[in-house]
């Protein structure tokens, strides 16, 4: 599922959106910038030219701009899933969607202060960072608790943490409250400078010669 589906959002039943399953074509933070500055543009010259007046003219002219850019492909295909999620909810809720509140929203989340954001939302960049740098994550539910279970399914740097740890590391707000451990198969300095710079602090305790727990804490 795509992370811009949890946009404004924190409710802890978003962990599943916010740090999902690793998928190999997700969007960067560079493309979903690109693409949010580029629909604002696009919006804001329609103001000038005096064809938007109105929430309901804005509306659809943000339905008729994402469906050109779909239809036209102009985009990089690793925004797809996204672009879809904004028509649909455009089309299923009409002006309540609210679409240019998400993209103000998606581009100033990219472009600004990273301090700003929750620390469940900066957790979530930060996965999305490591993806995009060939990590894998893992989310571990209770039936599937142990790293050892999906070892075998998995190649090259990858990270483990369990669900339930996660869910009682924040509260509703996206505040850190415990720590999380992480379960990582690569290199360990590589997986704390990437946390680092998401603002977060880390202890490392190390298992084997390319194993490690990496704890996040306050």
């Amino acid at each position: 599922m795509s992370r811009l589906a949890c946009l404004g959002t924190i409710g802890l039943h978003f962990i599943d959106c916010l740090i999902p399953m690793t998928t190999p074509h997700a969007p960067t933070t560079q493309d979903l910038a690109h693409f949010a500055f580029c629909a604002l543009v696009a919006l804001r010259t329609a103001m000038q030219d005096g064809i938007v007046t109105s929430p309901l003219t804005e509306h659809l002219f943000l339905i008729r701009w994402l469906a050109t850019a779909q239809k036209q492909k102009r985009f990089t295909r690793r925004l797809a899933v996204d672009i879809q999620l904004l028509l649909d909810k455009g089309r299923q809720q009409g002006e309540k969607a609210r679409l240019k509140k998400d993209l103000i929203f998606l581009w100033s989340s990219f472009t600004g202060d990273k301090t700003t954001h929750s620390d469940l939302y900066r957790l979530a960049e930060a996965i999305r960072q490591l993806n995009t740098q060939g990590w894998e994550n893992i989310l571990l539910d209770p039936s599937n608790s142990e790293p050892e279970q999906q070892a075998d399914s998995v190649t090259g740097p990858v990270f483990y943490v369990a669900k339930q740890a996660l869910t009682d590391a924040f509260t509703e707000l996206g505040v850190l409250i415990a720590p999380i451990s992480f379960q990582i198969v690569g290199d360990a300095q590589a997986f704390v400078a990437s946390l680092a710079e998401w603002h977060f602090n880390t202890q490392v305790t190390t298992i084997s010669l390319n194993k490690a727990r990496v704890t996040l804490v306050r």
